[in-house]
Order: structure tokens, then C-alpha cells, then sequence
């Protein structure tokens, strides 16, 4: 019985050792191998989650490409921009969504629970030892799945030579909803009154955005902070944390605020979100913001709220 057992353990202790080398073996050909260069050559990029990825129409906007991704920390945006500039040697300034919602805790979720994971394991080979000890430390079991799960798709695509990331790591969302008239009708009905208490923040989430600045300023990429605009409905109960984050960690960083650029209700597909119509509305002119030389400008901040002034006078020009 027990050179039955012994041998049983030897068994499984060989298996583990050789899926585990295997899978070592197999991220390491996708790292080394993967592509993120794109066909043609850009120098500004901007990344983020749904409220960049529905509002910066890049097909509208010159010499600007769009990766953002819904529901994204910036724990994946991270690996993901890594990758984006080694190999994109033409990209000179990178925008970040930073807005209410990317320091709220419950954005420290979006690294690690189960959806997150799952729905990211394509930027597991990217990941480095301090990354993958957090995921371990939070989520051991939703981690180990999708490294299974990563590990079959990494093979296949290593059989068939399929090292194209590009068309995998997010773009512009045409948004067609248009549902901001109902919810401002149940927002009144609801009369919610936010509470004033001070709020936990996602230390994990800012943890990974001061590692993404660190990495552009590193590799000689300018970087901004931007936020996307919001209907005045939009819960920003947290401003206050919000901008003394800004303060204490990133005054630095400048922040390119768009939060307020004047938009009618069926220009927004929710609260949070711009449909198609406000994409359009607000990428032509975010692209006459850049040619007029917005980011060579000492004073961007002025220089934005001057222009969006500008537009709420003319009742927007750019719907043209």
C-alpha cells in the first residue's frame, strides 16, 4: 500500500512540475513574441475604461488612437501600456482616463474578482511576480482557472503563429443608447441625498496608475491625465477625495479636465457615458483642441474651459 501511495505522489508531483514548466515555457513565447505595434504610426494614445473607450472617436480625431477598454483597472491597463509603447516607438504622449469612479474601492475589484480575471487573462503572460502574488493573494482560485484557460488559448495561438495583440486590447465603442432622459426622470423621483463622510479609496488601482506614469515619464512619453465628460447627474459624491488625490499624488501629472464640456441629454447614452452623437460632437472638437496646440500650451487648464465656453456660446458648432 504505501509504495502504491509513494509512487501516487511521485505521479502528481511529476504532472505538476510539468504543467507548471510547460505553462512557464508558454507565457514566456507569448511575451517575447506578442505584436503591439500598429500598421501605421501614431504619437497620441489614450487608455482607459468605458468612459474613454465611448468617448474619444479616434476615426475623428488625427494622429490619436483609442485602446481603452470597459471595465478596465488600471492594473490591465497597465500591462497592456507596457507593451504599447516598447513597440510603438512614434508614440510621444499617452492620456489616461482618470475620473470620480477610478478611486473608488470598489475599483480594486476590477483587479481581481472573478469577472476581471477571467475577462483578462489574455495580459496573463504579461504579468510580472509582484503582479501575479496579488492576484494569488485575492483571488487564488478565479487565478488559477483563467491561467488554465490562458494557458489553451496561448497554445493554440503559439501553433498557429498568432502573435497579433492589436485588434485584442480595446478601441472606440459607438455607443448608440439613449436612455439619460428616463434616468434623470427616476433620479428625481428617487431624491438622493449622497453622504458628505470622508471614503475608503482604491489603493490598489492608484497603487498601479503611479506605476503607469513611472513607466511613460521613464520611457520619455509625456503623459495627462484626462476626464471624460459626465452628465451633471453623474455621482461625483467623492470630488472632494477625488481632487485631493490629484493633489497629493499627481500635481505633477497635468490634468486635462472635460468633465463639464456642455452636451445635451441625447448626447449622452447615460449618466456616465456619451452615445455616438456626443462621441462626434466632442472628438471634432478634442481634435481642434490639438491642432490649435492645446499641449504645448502653459496653461491647458484655462485653455480648455475658455473653449468650452466657446461652445456652449455657439450651442455647438460641431455637430455639423
Amino acid at each position: 500500500m504505501k509504495p502504491f501511495i509513494y509512487k501516487t505522489f511521485i505521479f502528481i508531483g511529476i504532472s505538476i512540475s510539468l504543467i507548471s514548466i510547460t505553462s512557464i515555457l508558454t507565457n514566456s513565447l507569448i511575451d517575447v513574441n506578442a505584436k503591439f505595434s500598429f500598421k501605421n504610426p501614431v504619437n497620441n494614445v489614450i487608455f482607459g475604461h468605458s468612459h474613454s473607450m465611448c468617448a474619444f472617436n479616434d476615426s475623428l480625431i488625427n494622429n490619436f488612437k483609442n485602446l481603452s477598454q470597459s471595465r478596465q483597472s488600471y492594473f490591465y491597463s497597465f500591462q497592456k501600456i507596457k507593451k504599447v509603447i516598447s513597440q510603438n516607438n512614434d508614440i510621444k504622449n499617452v492620456f489616461l482616463e482618470f475620473t470620480n469612479n477610478n478611486i473608488r474601492v470598489g475599483m480594486d475589484k476590477w483587479i481581481w474578482d472573478d469577472l476581471s480575471i477571467s475577462s483578462r487573462s489574455i495580459y496573463l503572460p504579461f504579468l510580472e511576480k509582484d503582479d501575479i502574488s496579488l492576484l494569488l493573494s485575492k483571488n487564488s482560485k478565479s487565478f488559477i482557472t483563467s491561467s488554465s484557460k490562458s494557458f489553451r488559448n496561448n497554445l493554440m495561438n503559439i501553433l498557429l503563429f498568432n502573435y497579433e495583440y492589436t485588434n485584442r486590447i480595446g478601441g472606440y465603442k459607438w455607443l448608440k443608447r439613449d436612455k439619460t432622459d428616463s434616468l434623470i426622470i427616476n433620479f428625481k423621483k428617487d431624491t438622493i441625498h449622497f453622504s458628505r463622510k470622508k471614503r475608503n479609496l482604491s489603493m490598489k488601482n492608484i497603487e498601479y496608475l503611479e506605476k503607469i506614469i513611472n513607466f511613460c515619464q521613464q520611457n520619455n512619453v509625456n503623459i495627462y491625465l484626462v476626464r471624460s465628460p459626465q452628465h451633471k447627474y453623474y455621482n461625483r459624491e467623492n470630488e472632494k477625495e477625488f481632487i485631493e488625490i490629484w493633489n497629493k499624488k499627481f500635481k505633477d501629472i497635468e490634468f486635462l479636465d472635460f468633465n463639464n464640456f456642455p452636451l445635451k441629454n441625447e448626447e449622452f447614452g447615460d449618466f456616465e457615458h456619451l452615445n455616438h452623437k456626443g462621441a462626434k460632437i466632442f472628438s471634432l472638437w478634442f481634435n481642434e483642441l490639438l491642432e490649435k496646440g492645446l499641449l504645448s500650451m502653459e496653461n491647458k487648464s484655462e485653455f480648455i474651459i475658455s473653449e468650452m465656453e466657446q461652445v456652449r456660446t455657439h450651442n455647438n458648432v460641431y455637430k455639423k
